[in-house]
């Protein structure tokens, strides 16, 4: 398979996996209405079991790649999906609904290591190449809370997520018939083909997607109930709430792009470093600020986050030998989606305590040990590692 046909696939598969796993922000605001009885700590904990095993579930998914094959494993994570978000409509309480969210979370979790591999192994443009993967991501991570935000308060819950399955099923069907199952071995003169497993910067690159991953997740899964809050006048507070969300996620698409262009021009560890740092500001914006000045900053960090992405990325490749490439990529995911899940809890927590304002305060102060991190994969050599050629 060349780089076209492998970012054709993964285009597809990436925008779908972020539309499905953002319906819940959106989602949970009429879920609080429908259960008035359960706390905020309470439904960002249903959303925690959801992305917990969506991150957790990426590690066996590397290792799956590295012996199934990344198609088959693209295959495996639509078709699933597809059956776990009609499962989870037929939910009349939360628990099951928890549950249905869990199996959609575990099919969700193996496209990553399978996607990001596939690209690796037909790119000799990495950074660049991921980049676009990532603008499919962006534009999924918009559609998820504007189909939420548009279907739900016109249709109900469980609208959204019955699109969603039926596209999703299409696109099995879709990679089935047209997708020839090929090994997908990495070609002998790929730039990266002779590349042996570095453990070290792997480890402190594993660190930051850690801590990135928990401040990812507490600030979008309280976004939309936190414009809501803030904006919520004679319109739905769940159409606000959804839509201002989608324009911030809308604003990775420009991350996506900067962060792959730059990711093959300069040293990848170097602006990881500044990327994370600059969070940092913005998260602080949207916890202080109100009104139009506030929705600039988080649109301001929607384009600084998602920057991070296709450099992160094209570090574990760097980093990495192409044989053990799905499972290395597998870590990072299960790192950032698994250990990120927690902060659904932890945001929901604070909020109950003090208010959404106060969950961007505590995940700015999460990504000080991440600029730690970042500034010892720097120090420790992988400053001296030049990116693939534009």
């Amino acid at each position: 398979m060349n780089v076209r046909s492998a970012l054709v696939v993964t285009f597809m598969g990436h925008a779908l996996n972020h539309s499905l796993t953002m319906l819940y922000p959106v989602v949970m605001i009429e879920l609080a209405r429908l259960y008035p009885e359960a706390s905020l700590a309470t439904l960002g904990l249903v959303g925690t079991v959801h992305y917990v095993l969506y991150g957790l579930g990426a590690l066996p998914a590397g290792w799956l790649t590295d012996r199934l094959g990344a198609r088959n494993v693209l295959l495996i994570y639509l078709a699933g999906a597809a059956a776990a978000a009609f499962l989870l409509t037929l939910a009349t309480s939360l628990a099951a609904l928890a549950a249905g969210l869990a199996l959609l979370g575990l099919f969700c979790s193996l496209y990553h290591p399978a996607g990001l591999t596939l690209i690796s192994h037909t790119s000799s443009r990495l950074s660049r190449h991921l980049g676009v993967h990532g603008i499919a991501g962006s534009l999924g991570l918009t559609l998820g809370p504007l189909l939420g935000a548009v279907l739900v308060n016109r249709y109900g819950w469980e609208a959204p997520y019955r699109l969603l399955g039926l596209l999703a099923a299409a696109g099995a069907l879709a990679v089935l018939l047209f997708t020839p199952n090929t090994p997908g071995a990495i070609p002998a003169d790929h730039p990266q083909a002779g590349r042996r497993t570095q453990w070290r910067p792997l480890i402190y690159s594993y660190t930051i997607g850690a801590f990135m991953g928990l401040a990812y997740r507490g600030t979008l899964s309280f976004m939309p109930l936190h414009f809501a809050n803030q904006f919520a006048g004679g319109v739905d507070p769940v159409l606000v709430g959804g839509l201002l969300t989608a324009l911030v996620l809308a604003s990775g698409i420009a991350g996506q792009i900067l962060g792959g262009r730059l990711g093959d021009r300069y040293s990848r560890p170097r602006l990881l470093v500044l990327v994370v740092a600059a969070n940092i500001p913005f998260l602080l914006a949207i916890a202080f600020l109100r009104g139009p000045l506030q929705v600039l900053a988080a649109v301001l960090w929607g384009v600084t986050n998602f920057s991070y992405q296709p450099i992160a990325n094209a570090l574990v490749a760097d980093f990495s030998s192409a044989r053990r490439r799905g499972s290395l990529f597998g870590i990072l995911n299960g790192v950032s989606f698994g250990v990120g899940a927690l902060a659904a809890t932890l945001a929901g927590a604070v909020a109950d305590r003090w208010d959404t304002a106060a969950i961007f305060l505590i995940m700015a102060l999460l990504l000080l040990p991440a600029v730690a991190a970042g500034a010892l994969l720097f120090r420790s050599g992988g400053s001296r590692l030049a990116p693939a050629s534009p």
